[in-house]
């Protein structure tokens, strides 16, 4: 509504019953109490945040007097200038240079939401820090960036200098967000633009390799522990995080059920909730003797080296995946890192004839959205034993 003299007048002192806040026009309005307190208010956008601030109080503040003050502020904003403070955020400690715009990234989003965050940061203090690290980002040109690009595809490689641009852009997006940059100058460049796309790799198994690549984990040189990792990854073709990060209370031996906590669920941040596998005989097998390698921890796979009950880091099934890998390749079939055995299990069910919605289901992708997420929560138990056993008998070779 449009406030008006006589609304003030009629409203300033008395009892009131209506809406705590009335709004005027252009972010002003007052907030009126429940006794008559009316108080001129102003709301206004700034670095990206919505903020709310006391002018001053109705009568001692006439409307033509908070209609001033609110012109003042927004021109301030314009400027800006805090309009709270009247303080220019270019004169506070505020991250300025390229090098404080990465250690806002890392600090703000990348330890919480990026996987590979560190493998990042160290990317950019190597390639991108020596030459821009101190510079003033607002000032920085295309043409400042793309000498750094080359020297990264010079010293590296083509798609490694692609890779650079590509996710320094996103630091670069990040801080426009958050106010500290007005605009990104990598918005419009392209992988191709300053070296070549990473070729998407698709590697997986035929029905011979799949058979030799469960045989072959007998025979790497990995603990036990290490091997079991591997084939309960190929049964289950689950993601290598899942398997890292499991306790042994997950596994229901009873039910026969496998329950990947939420909090383990890649998919988390986007709905996905607790996963849940049937277990099939062979899987049941391999569990077992992992129980009894460590029968005192409760983690599902810890570090083989000092049997901590805590998870093995995360670069270790990258470790013993990559001798496998080795070994499958050397015996001729086509390389298979943890990944691809995904890839592999998700083309064989196919030709098993495993539905769409199980054979999701067991990989962990979430199937049931939009509407039927509200009302479907089906996992497919029944249908996952069927179709894990009748897999777990192909690997085995027990169907030939």
């Amino acid at each position: 509504m449009a406030i008006t003299d006589a609304w003030l007048r009629a409203t300033q002192g008395k009892p009131y019953k209506g809406q705590p806040e009335v709004t005027h026009r252009d972010g002003l309005g007052v907030r009126v109490s429940p006794k008559g307190k009316v108080t001129w208010v102003y709301r206004v956008t700034y670095l990206g945040k919505a903020i709310k601030m006391k002018l001053g109080e109705y009568p001692a503040m006439k409307m033509r007097d908070a209609l001033r003050e609110r012109e003042k502020k927004a021109e301030l904003v314009i400027l800006g200038i805090d309009p709270r403070t009247g303080i220019n955020p270019s004169d506070k400690a505020l991250p300025s240079t390229v090098d404080d715009l990465i250690d806002y990234w890392v600090e703000h989003h990348g330890k919480d939401n990026v996987k590979q965050w560190q493998a990042l940061e160290k990317m950019f203090r190597t390639d991108i820090s020596p030459y821009l690290g101190q510079r003033q980002a607002k000032h920085l040109e295309l043409t400042d960036y793309m000498p750094v690009f080359q020297k990264a595809k010079n010293r590296v490689s083509a798609k490694h200098s692609a890779n650079l641009m590509s996710r320094f852009k996103q630091v670069l997006s990040y801080a426009v967000r958050h106010g500290l940059l007005k605009y990104n100058m990598l918005a419009e460049v392209k992988k191709a633009d300053v070296g070549a796309p990473t070729d998407t790799k698709k590697s997986k198994q035929t029905e011979a390799g799949v058979k030799a690549l469960w045989k072959a984990i007998d025979d790497i040189g990995v603990h036990e522990s290490n091997k079991n990792f591997l084939r309960l990854m190929m049964i289950f073709a689950n993601r290598s995080n899942e398997l890292r990060l499991a306790r042994k209370q997950d596994f229901d031996l009873e039910a026969l059920v496998w329950t990947v906590p939420a909090e383990n669920n890649k998919i988390r941040k986007k709905q996905g909730g607790a996963i849940r596998r049937a277990i099939p005989p062979l899987a049941e097998e391999v569990i077992r003797n992992q129980f009894a390698i460590y029968p005192d921890l409760e983690i599902m796979f810890p570090p083989v080296k000092v049997e901590a009950d805590r998870p093995m880091a995360e670069n270790v099934p990258v470790e013993f995946g990559r001798k496998l890998a080795d070994a499958i390749e050397a015996a001729g079939f086509p390389r298979t890192t943890n990944h691809d055995m995904r890839r592999t299990a998700r083309n064989m069910w196919e030709a098993m004839g495993v539905p769409f919605h199980v054979a999701e289901t067991m990989l962990g992708h979430k199937v049931h959205r939009g509407v039927q997420s509200h009302y479907l929560d089906y996992d497919y138990l029944d249908e996952q034993k069927e179709f894990y056993s009748l897999w777990a008998a192909f690997i085995m070779c027990e169907n030939e």
